[in-house]
């Protein structure tokens, strides 16, 4: 129970701050906390019975019926269409040769951190540890995009880690001036 400033019980989820307003504040469904400012605890009990109902009624995640191949091209078109060159053509591949054929069929509420730890495993065998690690930033900020838009209630990629190293840049051999004499000499 909250309290006003002259220490009177305002209701559950109220209180009078010291500038006089008051906050109103619950946590809905998915976990996330709702804050809002009033001038009047009736306004302030208003508002929180209408969230509550609402939060406890309705269907917050609309968009079921969005798949991921749909979601991707929104979201490329749409929300990260302003990055650098590279990073959208580096999105594009990652999604059309590794995420595309695993989930990109299903609708996007139903991908679990399963299937996303399905794409990393298939990549395994043939993709380097940068490749993957592009794959996972893709997918990661991709589905970021759907919850922070309500497409989705839980980011799938949630737990989903990826293990293969990425090869540090000592591990890559140069040809020294002689063997790149001795190669082109060769070929």
């Amino acid at each position: 129970m909250g309290k006003n400033l002259k220490g009177k019980d305002c209701g559950k989820g109220i209180y009078q701050r010291k500038d006089g307003l008051y906050s109103a504040r619950f946590v809905d469904k998915t976990g996330k906390r709702h804050e809002k400012y009033f001038q009047t605890i009736p306004e302030a009990r208003n508002w929180m019975e209408e969230a509550k109902y609402a939060d406890k009624h309705d269907d917050v995640f609309i968009a079921t019926d969005t798949t991921v191949d749909q979601w991707f091209e929104f979201w490329i078109e749409n929300i990260v269409g302003d990055l650098a060159p590279n990073t959208l053509r580096n999105y594009r591949e990652r999604y059309k040769f590794n995420i595309q054929p695993v989930i990109g069929k299903m609708m996007i509420a139903n991908v679990k951190p399963m299937h996303c730890k399905k794409v990393f495993i298939q990549m395994n065998a043939d993709y380097s540890g940068s490749t993957i690690r592009q794959t996972y930033i893709t997918m990661g900020t991709m589905f970021n995009a759907a919850k922070m838009n309500d497409l989705i209630a839980k980011h799938p990629m949630d737990g989903v880690r990826f293990t293969k190293p990425v090869r540090a840049t000592d591990d890559i051999k140069f040809l020294t001036r002689e063997d790149q004499r001795t190669f082109l000499e060769t070929a």
